[in-house]
């Protein structure tokens, strides 16, 4: 299988889990903006900015071109997909441990070691072998390597507590989608033959 069809098969079950795991969510928009989402939201943005200088100074995509129309379907495409994923391995943790323990912080951090632990499986078991060679290992990198890690955990750390404290995946999909445009600004890899020679 080509990696553009392992790809849409991914998104296609996301989508399928999102429709029958997070079809409250998705059906009901919490529209209470407290002071603590919106200073979440803006840690978010913050974080996600932070990402953009992080990755874009980590990676190089050699003498490969941006494919306008990847961008947009990826971005849009992963940032919808895999975050129902995410949060539909997060929110089935999150169910199966709240019949023993009702503790509020428990239920988080076993939804977000689930979504950390499946995460990483993830990434280094298919987007890895997905993508084109992108990783730039020189000296006059490493400041910025040092810090991909800790900001990815920042990252899902926030989209963590958003869906926890407000059940919102909008606003993931979203800052998802800005991490994925990044990521295929920096790599640049194509789901479909140019248009135009």
């Amino acid at each position: 299988m080509t990696p553009d069809l392992q790809i849409y098969l991914y998104w296609a079950i996301g989508l399928v889990l999102g429709y029958f795991i997070l079809k409250d969510e998705l059906r009901n928009f919490n529209t209470t903006f407290d002071n603590r989402r919106i200073g979440l939201i803006i840690a978010m943005a913050a974080v996600v900015l932070f990402n953009m200088v992080i990755y874009s100074n980590s990676t190089s995509y050699g003498s490969r071109e941006l494919d306008p129309l990847t961008l947009i379907v990826f971005s849009i495409g992963n940032g919808i997909a895999e975050t129902l994923i995410f949060f539909s391995f997060f929110k089935l943790a999150e169910t199966l441990v709240g019949k023993v323990v009702q503790n509020p912080w428990v239920l988080f951090m076993t939804g977000f070691f689930v979504f950390m632990i499946y995460s990483g499986l993830i990434h280094g078991l298919f987007w890895i072998e997905i993508l084109p060679e992108h990783i730039v290992d020189t000296p006059e990198n490493a400041i910025y390597r040092s810090f991909f890690m800790p900001t990815q955990i920042m990252l899902a750390l926030g989209w963590s507590l958003c869906f926890f404290w407000y059940r919102d995946l909008y606003s993931i999909f979203l800052f998802h989608g800005l991490v994925d445009a990044t990521m295929v600004y920096c790599v640049r890899f194509s789901f479909f033959p140019p248009i135009f020679s």
